[in-house]
């Protein structure tokens, strides 16, 4: 995109120039400009339309196949895209590894992105996703510095799609490392009455396990 925005600057001082040398005719050249850029944009929408489609075609393979949807997306990254696509193709990317189990990829995926090249509800996602991996990796004060920042943020996201899941076991996270284990309990008992099943990657099964594990130390120090 930036070439062809370089490309249009380049042809508008040519044309300019021609139009101080045909004098009359200045307006037929910037017409003629107008034009040309009208062309380029439209080319651009109708690529962009049908990449667009392709990455949407794909999503489903990372609940159903993660290993292809990673392929066919590494594919993708390997042309000259917007800074602001590549990094939402390469969160899809770690999310598939964590759909694997494979949190440690995830985290070097989520590394590797550009978080200012995200804006908005896309920033604030890429921060949730982050927080999800420290907490899979047992990175617990990275995982709750995190939520402590974004917390406003992942609250006005859209809820739409797994938002819902995700936020719902970020927060009983938060309340478990807060010691509030009684509210966690119940809170987690809804996610599971809400979400009984595992959806790309949140499980909520990971939080039962720390619920009984603090249970089981609780009655130990009876």
């Amino acid at each position: 995109m930036r070439i062809f925005y370089l490309a249009a600057l380049v042809l508008l001082v040519v044309l300019l120039g021609a139009g101080s040398v045909l004098g009359a005719s200045t307006q037929i050249v910037f017409y003629l400009f107008i034009f040309i850029m009208g062309v380029g944009l439209a080319f651009y929408a109708h690529w962009f339309k049908k990449f667009a489609e392709k990455i949407n075609g794909l999503m489903p393979l990372i609940e159903s196949d993660p290993d292809a949807y990673i392929a066919e997306t590494e594919k993708l990254l390997q042309g000259k895209n917007p800074s602001n696509i590549r990094a939402m193709l390469i969160l899809n990317i770690s999310v598939a590894y964590m759909e694997k189990g494979d949190f440690k990829t995830a985290l070097e995926k989520m590394r590797s992105i550009n978080s200012s090249a995200l804006k908005k509800a896309n920033n604030s996602i890429y921060f949730l996703n982050y927080a999800y991996v420290f907490i899979h990796l047992g990175e617990n004060a990275q995982a709750m510095d995190i939520i402590k920042k974004y917390k406003k943020k992942f609250l006005s996201l859209p809820m739409g799609g797994n938002l819902p899941r995700l936020i719902a076991f970020v927060q009983i996270f938060e309340l478990m490392q807060e010691g509030k284990w009684d509210v966690a309990t119940e809170q987690l008992k809804i996610a599971r009455e809400n979400w009984p099943d595992r959806v790309t990657g949140v499980d909520f099964s990971f939080l039962e396990e720390k619920l009984e594990q603090h249970n089981a130390h609780s009655d130990t120090q009876v």
